[in-house]
């Protein structure tokens, strides 16, 4: 036979410079999908994309490649740009998997995304799955109500292989039919009688219940309610349809939402009852006037006789006879003089008047972490002098909600700074896991701190002047700074409305409410306000 020693030793070297070389391009190529799930698990998504979809036309580890490509795009809310490649990935066994499907699991669980989930479940078949991934398939079978599917998946799972905490927690969500709600200290408050006009769905469109199915049925949400200050404030309005919305404004979050209705109706109305603000709005235009350079002390002092003549038309003062002579800023806020603010807001003009408001949050919306909520309104045409006097005074032309009103007390608490508050602290999906922290806050400074201190000054003599219309208010051994707000018709009965924060000094709550048919502010207001700082006290002065 001939020797073939030469032809081996020929291409024996070829051979293996061959694999030499399939194997450095499989390294090659390999790195790149490791480079697209880092940027993925980073966050930088359309360059996780861009990365794959690059090197996915090597066709080496195309499966792999499909696989980024796919979590990519269901975790960026784009699930049809996902589906060509869960197709191609369905019927093929995953060897090597560059993608955890638990990790997959949480950031679509994290956007409530439970059904996209599902989605790459069934087209994901990887050799050797990590055994919590049953869970997460239980727990997205449960919030995609598919729960006697999700109870057989919770039977086949081996108890031993899962972790026990994710199981319990599985088994406990399973049990509720609606969001599991905690307060600040983690007690459960679902079943709070104090609360239920924020989570019973019967009681509005901005509800915890009416969110259940976007929020997710079984998932945990820790917010920043305090029980005691709920319970405060549901106290304080006894006997009365009115809200009380409390802020830290520390850290604005959210730590009273309180609706309240003597015929024991539901009814939201801290998030969804829109109200004429009368002369709380007095603030704002004081605010925007020393911010805007108006000589606001040159006015003073400054006679109040009852009426100011605009446009040839009688502008009346809500004491017939006027205020007579105010000596300074402080006196015309806590008489809460009409002629002085509406005289005010003429020197300001209709359109400054209407730019700032909107600043202060006016014709926009909040998030409070788990749903979008509509802020006080601007309503109607400043078409001549009389309408931006109305303006100036809060009545006609605008409208608030209790929640706005509280932020408005917080913005004034820190100095002019106006901020988005806070409810959600964390939400946890069905297996305990943190699905999502505390949202952003967006802040914006809306006027000069030195404005916003003087305003304050003029608020603590809403409450401390002899005339003030929140001197009903005051609390012993507490600074407290205020203003009130009578609007509404005077058949119906008025609607109180109040602004406040304590202490002056260093503020640690600020509140708005708003009691429907109550009367004058500074009775009925003011009591309200009483009440509820007197049953706090201890919480606010530590």
């Amino acid at each position: 036979m001939p020797d073939r020693s030469p032809l081996r030793r020929t291409f024996a070297p070829l051979v293996a410079a061959l694999v030499v070389l399939v194997i450095l391009f499989a390294i090659v190529t390999w790195l790149p999908l490791r480079s697209a799930r880092t940027q993925w698990r980073g966050g930088h998504i359309a360059d996780a994309i861009a990365t794959a979809e690059g090197w996915s036309r090597t066709r080496m580890w195309p499966r792999q490649y499909e696989q980024v490509l796919a979590a990519a795009y269901l975790t960026s809310g784009h699930s049809d740009a996902a589906k060509p490649y869960l197709d191609a990935l369905r019927g093929h066994e995953l060897w090597f998997s560059v993608m955890a499907k638990t990790d997959v699991a949480n950031r679509l669980f994290a956007r409530g995304d439970y059904a996209g989930f599902l989605l790459y479940d069934a087209a994901i078949h990887e050799r050797k799955e990590p055994a919590d991934a049953t869970l997460y398939r239980a727990a997205a079978l449960a919030e995609t109500d598919r729960i006697p599917a999700a109870n057989a998946v919770l039977r086949s799972i081996d108890r031993r292989a899962v972790d026990s905490r994710k199981l319990s927690a599985l088994q406990n969500a399973l049990a509720q039919e609606s969001p599991h709600v905690l307060d600040r200290d983690g007690t459960t408050i679902g079943a709070n009688p104090d609360y239920q006009s924020f989570i019973d769905a019967h009681a509005g469109k901005l509800t915890i219940g009416a969110y259940a199915a976007r929020i997710g049925h079984h998932e945990t949400i820790e917010t920043t309610l305090d029980s005691a200050v709920q319970h405060a404030a549901k106290e304080a309005l006894k006997g009365y349809r009115g809200s009380i919305v409390a802020i830290d404004p520390r850290t604005n979050e959210l730590l009273a939402i309180a609706s309240s209705d003597p015929n024991g109706h539901q009814s939201n109305l801290a998030l969804e009852a829109q109200y004429e603000p009368g002369s709380i709005i007095k603030v704002l235009t004081g605010l925007n006037a020393m911010s805007s350079g108006v000589d606001v002390q040159s006015m003073f002092p400054y006679h109040c006789s009852g009426d100011l003549l605009i446009d040839g038309r009688h502008f009346g003062d809500w004491l017939p006879f006027g205020h007579g002579d105010l000596p300074d800023l402080d006196e015309a806020l806590a008489e809460s003089c009409n002629v002085y603010f509406a005289d005010l807001g003429l020197k300001l003009g209709a359109d400054r008047l209407r730019r700032f408001m909107i600043s202060a949050g006016f014709d926009g919306q909040t998030d409070i972490g788990l749903f979008q909520v509509p802020l006080g309104q601007l309503k109607g045409e400043m078409f001549n002098q009389f309408e931006t006097a109305s303006l100036a005074i809060g009545l006609e032309h605008e409208s608030v909600t209790a929640l706005h009103v509280a932020m408005l007390a917080s913005m004034m608490a820190n100095r002019g700074v106006l901020t988005t508050p806070r409810l959600v602290r964390a939400r946890r999906s069905l297996l305990g896991e943190v699905v999502t922290g505390p949202g952003p806050q967006a802040q914006a400074r809306i006027a000069p701190r030195e404005a916003a201190e003087r305003m304050v000054q003029a608020m603590i003599a809403v409450v401390e002047r002899p005339k003030g219309t929140g001197r009903r208010a005051d609390v012993d051994a507490l600074s407290l700074a205020l203003k009130t707000g009578t609007a509404g018709k005077r058949e119906d009965g008025y609607q109180a409305v109040i602004m406040a924060f304590a202490p002056a000094d260093a503020p640690r709550i600020a509140f708005g409410i708003i009691a429907e048919n109550a009367g004058p502010a500074e009775y009925a207001g003011a009591k309200i306000a009483h009440d509820f700082v007197s049953a706090i006290q201890g919480r606010i002065i530590k």
